[in-house]
């Protein structure tokens, strides 16, 4: 692909016989500025408790058979709009920090686990994922549930270490890299998903899980739309955006200052020194964090570690600088998320 309150104020005028004196009166400051309750104490994400948590209840389910079984899964994952009414988006404009409150609770890690050779559990891969509707619908990239291992079974998990069943894969398309799927919740609250483009320049946040850091929160501005066509000879179209995120972040949420869905994390792209100008789009896939043995990089290539004892007399070479110059950001854009997802209420 091709890399991939304004203030207002009063005069009043009182007119004397010689004189005339004018009076100014302000307008009261915006309600957000008389803000004077104290901070409330954050919530703190123990990464590793997280982490142990949800791969524990996962392995719960999976053995209790209340995963969607793996052939299951497979078979269901066909192209199509997932026909979900979905929320449409507020005209009030927020703060970073409420966009952030609003949707952190709709923000999911899904994640997998399948048996071993020896019939026991080892943890997978995982991903972001929101909720599209309140009866369990969350959205995530097509790509989280391809190069399964077998039998490999999923299952998500919200902020507070809640863990629930995926039972159903009900849509998505896989060029547009969207996929649609249902846990076993009710009660849940759907992001708004804007019907329009936002605007090239314009703010952005993501709430993600790179790199086992769960609940990051980073912003950013759109940086522009582009196209790419695949090898299967499809046209993709994806937007970029200078909000960070990394393995772990395929599928996040990318909201606007209305806290409406904008885009969804896809992939990146490094710009490298030693590319010699060629495009670097060939090293495109996959933000969801590897399975066990993978390296963490976006290409997957595996580390190659020197596994000798070293010696203590015999100084380390100096390492060589990074030819690393730019990653770029590459998001599915919100039309299309909200085109496979189904219809606006």
């Amino acid at each position: 692909m091709r890399p991939r309150l304004m203030t207002g104020t009063t005069v009043r005028r009182a007119f004397l016989p010689v004189v005339f004196v004018t009076f100014a009166f302000a307008a009261p400051a915006p309600a957000q500025q008389l803000r004077t309750e104290a901070p409330r104490e954050p919530k703190y994400i123990d990464d590793d408790e997280m982490y142990k948590q949800f791969y524990d209840k996962l392995e719960e389910l999976a053995k209790a058979g209340k995963l969607l079984a793996h052939d299951k899964l497979v078979a269901r994952m066909k192209s199509g709009p997932a026909k979900v009414a979905t929320t449409k988006p507020g005209d009030k404009v927020l703060a970073p920090e409420d966009v952030y409150k609003a949707a952190v609770r709709s923000v999911f890690i899904v994640g997998s686990v399948y048996p071993d050779k020896d019939g026991n559990w080892e943890s997978g891969t995982y991903a972001t994922a929101w909720v599209a509707a309140a009866d369990g619908v969350l959205v995530t990239n097509w790509h989280v549930f391809e190069d399964l291992k077998p039998d490999e079974v999923f299952g998500a998990a919200d902020r507070d270490g809640n863990v629930y069943p995926v039972t159903d894969f009900i849509g998505g398309d896989k060029t547009a890299d969207i996929a649609v799927f249902r846990i076993a919740a009710k009660g849940l609250t759907p992001l708004p998903v804007a019907s329009g483009h936002a605007e090239v320049g314009s703010w952005v946040g993501v709430i993600s899980h790179p790199g086992d850091l769960f609940y990051l929160y980073t912003q950013g501005t759109v940086t522009r739309y582009s196209t790419n066509t695949n090898e299967d000879g499809k046209t993709e179209k994806w937007m970029g955006i200078s909000a960070e995120y990394a393995s772990g972040s395929s599928g996040a949420p990318v909201l606007s200052k209305y806290g409406a869905v904008v885009g969804m994390a896809a992939l990146t792209l490094s710009l490298d020194a030693g590319d010699d100008g060629k495009n670097p789009a060939r090293r495109i896939r996959a933000l969801k964090v590897p399975k066990k043995g993978a390296s963490r990089a976006d290409d997957k290539k595996g580390d190659k570690k020197d596994d000798k004892p070293k010696d203590p007399a015999k100084p380390e070479p100096h390492p060589k600088g990074s030819t690393l110059q730019m990653v770029v950001k590459m998001v599915v854009p919100g039309s299309t998320v909200l085109k496979w997802i189904g219809k606006q209420e």
